[in-house]
C-alpha cells in the first residue's frame, strides 16, 4: 500500500483540474511486450514531429531472457544499461531528473515507464507522477494487472486504464490530444481578445 497518495503528496492539485484521460496507464499481463509497445508508440509519435519526453524501456532480446533493460531519455535522446533487479537508490532519482525534463522541454507527452513495485510503496519514481501532472502534462505509464488496485489508491480514482492493444493507446492519445488542442485554442483566442489597460499620462 503506497505510503501517500499522489494527492497527498502534492495537495495543490485540485483533482477537479486534473483530466482523468491525461493520467493513463496500460493494463498488462505478466510476459507481454508493454515495454515494446511503449517504445514504439514514443518512437510514432516523436516521427510526427511531437515533443514526447520521459524514459522508455528496451528489453534486451535474450535468451534466456536477461534482466537488463536499455533505457531511453525521450528529451536528451541517450541511453544506458540498467538492471531491472538494481537496488542501487541512486537510479531512481537519477531517472525521476530526467523525466521532470519533460516539463522544461514543454513535450506534449510525458511517459514514465512504470508503476510498480517500488512506486507501490512509495519510491522509485511515485513524486514524479504528481509533480508532471501539477504541470497540466498528459502521462503514460504501465501497471501490472496484480498492481492495478493499488494504482488507483495511489490515484485517488483519477486516472484512465488502457488494453495493452497499440490500436487502444493511438485512439487514447488522439482524443486526449484532440480535446487538449481545443483547449489551447480557445485560451489562446480568449488572451487575443483581451484589451490591455495603457496608463494615460497627462
Amino acid at each position: 500500500m503506497p505510503r501517500r497518495r499522489l494527492l497527498d503528496r502534492f495537495p495543490a492539485l485540485d483533482p477537479a483540474n486534473v483530466n482523468a484521460s491525461e493520467l493513463a496507464a496500460i493494463v498488462f499481463e505478466e510476459g507481454a511486450s508493454v515495454d515494446h509497445l511503449i517504445a514504439f508508440f514514443a518512437d510514432e509519435l516523436q516521427t510526427a514531429g511531437r515533443r514526447i519526453g520521459g524514459i522508455v524501456h528496451l528489453p534486451n532480446d535474450e535468451e534466456p531472457p536477461s534482466r537488463d533493460v536499455t533505457v531511453v531519455d525521450l528529451v536528451a535522446g541517450d541511453h544506458w544499461l540498467e538492471s531491472r533487479a538494481s537496488i542501487d537508490p541512486v537510479v531512481p532519482v537519477m531517472t525521476t531528473r530526467r523525466i521532470l525534463a519533460v516539463i522544461e522541454a514543454r513535450a506534449d507527452l510525458a511517459i514514465i515507464p512504470r508503476f510498480g513495485a517500488a512506486e507501490i510503496v512509495g519510491g522509485g519514481h511515485a513524486d514524479a507522477f504528481g509533480t508532471v501532472a501539477a504541470f497540466g502534462l498528459p502521462i503514460l505509464t504501465a501497471v501490472r494487472r496484480e498492481d492495478v488496485e493499488a494504482w488507483l489508491r495511489f490515484t485517488g480514482g483519477i486516472g484512465t486504464l488502457l488494453a495493452c492493444r497499440l490500436r487502444v493507446v493511438r485512439a487514447w492519445w488522439q482524443e486526449t490530444d484532440d480535446r487538449r488542442q481545443k483547449i489551447l485554442a480557445r485560451a489562446a483566442e480568449e488572451s487575443s481578445n483581451v484589451v490591455p489597460l495603457l496608463p494615460t499620462f497627462g
